[in-house]
């Protein structure tokens, strides 16, 4: 799982805005992770399956219903994923941890509707973060200022992106379809 994290983050981090359906898929897999163990399945293989295939399933999803699966897909999910990893502690020892996932959700989903680019920046940033940092064995220290410079490159990379894409289409006339 170890380079599957380094690639994982190193994509989120770089290139979650451009790439949103494969962001999308990403955190379908990380979802579909987490719920293995939530479904009862315990076999290495099988969980890596099925998390597998709900991120398959939700890259299918974004491509078919591309406005609704980023916003659900990175903003509900992504959103839930990070709250519940930020408050791992807490939702380890909470029985309502799925009260923690969807007030993220929640939260994520808000805000991509109504700043979608910059969250879809700041959820990408982040997840691709913890993912590195996940991969990534050292000291705290050294894993804090990873995931810091980690989360400052991914939003200055990404909204560098997002200023050429604008100033592109305003030199082009094009019209953003989200």
């Amino acid at each position: 799982m170890v380079i599957l994290d380094l690639i994982f983050g190193f994509l989120l981090v770089f290139a979650g805005r451009t790439l949103f359906w494969l962001c999308v898929g990403i955190v379908g897999f990380l979802v579909g992770w987490q719920c293995t163990a939530l479904l009862g399945i315990t076999d290495g293989w099988m969980a890596l399956l099925t998390a597998f295939v709900l991120g398959c399933l939700g890259t299918l999803l974004t491509v078919s219903f591309e406005w609704f699966m980023v916003i659900f897909g990175v903003g509900f999910l992504g959103g839930g994923y990070l709250l519940m990893v930020i408050f791992s502690s807490l939702a380890r020892q909470d029985p309502y941890l799925w009260l923690i996932f969807v007030l993220g959700g929640i939260m994520g989903t808000c805000l991509m509707v109504i700043i979608f680019d910059w969250t879809l920046i700041m959820i990408s940033s982040f997840l691709g973060a913890l993912l590195i940092i996940n991969a990534v064995h050292g000291k705290e220290g050294f894993r804090e200022f990873l995931f810091i410079s980690s989360v400052a490159i991914g939003i200055f990379v990404q909204s560098v992106t997002l200023k050429e894409t604008a100033s592109r289409e305003n030199s082009t006339g094009l019209v953003k379809s989200h």
